[in-house]
Formats: C-alpha cells, structure tokens, sequence
C-alpha cells in the first residue's frame, strides 16, 4: 500500500452523496466526512447525524473512491475471520486475518492493531506459538503505552525439539520492530530460544525505558532474563538464576509461575547433562526436572493446552534421562491422545 495516497484519503471531503449499506441495516445516503484505515463517517442526508462504521460493518457501498478499496478488502476479511474464529475454524480465521494485515500494511490505529491480535489469536489457537508470539508483539508495536495486550501463557518460548527452537530463534532474530518495548521482547524471546537451541548467544538488550513500571509485561520480562541464566554454561549462573526463579514462583499468582517451572526444569535438565552418565545425581536432577514439567500439566492441563503439551513432552524427555521409560511412554502416549491445541 502507498502512504501518500493513504494521508490524502485520510483527509479528504466527498462532496457527492453515497449510498452505504451496513451489514444488518438499511441502506444510508449521505456524503462522507472522513475515511481512512479503521472507517469511514457519513454526514447522513439532511446534516442531522453522523454515522461511524467500521470497514468490517461496510456490507456495500457505492460509489466507492478508489483509495478505500484496500481498506475495504481489509474489513471484509477482518469480518471473515472473526466469523470462523468464532465457530472455531482457526486455521482459515487466520489465513483472514493474515490477509488484512497485508491489506493494512502501512496503517496505524486501533483497529490495526486489533487485527493483529485477532491473527495472533487465530494462530495461538492454531498451536502455531511463534508465529503467534510474532503477531502479538506486531500489535503490541502499534498500541501506545496504556494498550498493551496480556501476554497468554500459552505463548511461552518453550521448546521440546531443538529444531523448533532453532526456528523460532530465527524468526525472532529476523523480525523488525519500532517500539523499544516490542525491540526489547523480542530480543529476549530471541535469547531463550538460542539456549534452547544450542546458538551462540547474544547480549540480551537493556530493558526499555519505563520497563520498571511496566505493569503488564513486567513480571514475564523478568522471568526472560533469570531464564537466560538459567541456561547459561556455567553451573554457578544456573543455581542462582534457579533460586531467582523459584522466589518468583512462590510470590506470583499470574500464568507466569508456568514459565518459571519450565525455566527451572530447563535449568536442572542442564545440570543432569553435565552430571556424571548414570550417575545418582544425574537422574535425581533429572526427576526434578520431570516434576517441574509435569506440574504444568497437571495444574493447567485444560487451560493452557499448547504449553502443557510442550511441558508433557519435555517432562517425557526428563523419565528418559532418568531411566523412567515407563513413565516417559505414559506420557507421551497421552500427549499423542490428546494432542498440542484446542
């Protein structure tokens, strides 16, 4: 889309009347007032009201400026994807809702950003955790300071295969934010992943400014950081950033105290690696590591399906490095049953 045409429009006065007709309502003539990426504001016939419609509640409308067709396009398909988001179809809700971002590329406002969140929706209920976790930060680039959305627990960067964690460490290493917040997130998001993956590592950015009272991504972003160390080469930096983890999961009722028990189990599955081969100590730090995943499943199981099926599997994972092949199949078995989505 190209922005000077999109500025014009934005401000532009039709003075010839149109004919608009919203979904579920009567046809309306009146001349427009304004249009731009989220609506348009019709002066009705007569100059007795206004009406503001969103492009998403525009079922037809003629005649129709040439410059509103993306925006058009963009509402029709944001409709689309609401409605089988809403009937639970996500995977075509998101092809929609992918398909109004392009159309909105270039565009700021509210209803930009709910798009965005509206993808990343679509796509955490796909199982599809980084794409999501790209998607929300996209949305959250666009909101000021007081619209920032929740960070789902589902979309915690936790990775049961190294491949998966290699391409999320890709993606988030590749992806091109504005906002200092979203630069910072992603930077840490890139990070975990990295030690996931076994990828060099990068120094982790500085917390933006204002990251301090940052009320509704505070708590995550800390967690981020200890869990870098958690993962660290050194034994010593795993220990303390484990004693840091488990203070937070005592004081924090939030989904966050999930990422700090697959933080924590990351961590001693380290330690179970670098322990003598199978020795009691190795499998004791392994069974740990077990008990920190499994927790998650069995606390959340239902409400956080995505994380809790990472979590079976890495706790799977931990019985095998424990000699516990009973119950690493025990678990896999009912991941397979139940699968990693809704």
């Amino acid at each position: 889309m190209v922005l000077v045409p999109i500025m014009l429009a934005a401000a532009m006065l039709v003075a010839d009347p149109i004919e608009c007709t919203p979904w579920g309502g009567a046809p309306m003539r009146g001349t427009v007032s304004r249009a731009d990426a989220c609506g348009i504001v019709i002066v009705l016939e007569g100059g007795k009201a206004n009406i503001s419609l969103a492009w998403s509640d525009v079922r037809a409308i003629a005649p129709a400026d040439p410059a509103w067709s993306s925006w058009i396009e963009a509402g029709d398909a944001a409709r689309r994807g609401d409605q089988r988001l809403a009937r639970g179809d996500a995977a075509l809700a998101a092809e929609a809702f992918e398909r109004a971002t392009t159309l909105l590329a270039g565009a700021r406002g509210e209803c930009v950003q709910s798009v965005w969140l509206q993808w990343a929706r679509s796509l955490q209920a796909c199982g599809r955790a980084t794409a999501a976790s790209l998607a929300l930060m996209r949305g959250n680039d666009l909101s000021s300071d007081d619209a920032i959305a929740m960070w789902p627990a589902d979309l915690c960067p936790a990775y049961a295969d190294p491949k998966e964690a290699r391409e999320a460490w890709a993606a988030f290493d590749g992806a091109p934010f504005a906002a200092p917040r979203a630069v910072a997130w992603c930077a840490l998001l890139r990070e975990v992943a990295a030690r996931q993956a076994s990828v060099a590592p990068k120094a982790p950015p500085k917390p933006p400014r204002g990251a301090a009272k940052d009320d509704v991504m505070r708590r995550e972003r800390l967690v981020l950081e200890q869990w870098i160390e958690a993962l660290a080469e050194a034994s010593s930096a795993r220990q303390r950033a484990r004693e840091a983890l488990a203070d937070m999961l005592t004081r924090t009722e939030t989904p966050v105290r999930h990422w700090c028990r697959v933080a924590i189990g990351q961590s001693l599955m380290a330690e179970a690696r670098d322990a003598k081969p199978g020795s009691a100590d190795a499998r004791r730090l392994a069974l740990d590591a077990a008990e920190q995943f499994l927790t998650v499943v069995a606390c959340d199981d239902a409400a956080i399906p995505m994380l809790s099926a990472t979590c079976a599997a890495l706790g799977a994972q931990a019985l095998d490095a424990a000699g516990d092949a009973r119950g690493a199949t025990t678990v896999r078995t009912r991941l397979l049953q139940e699968g990693p989505s809704p």
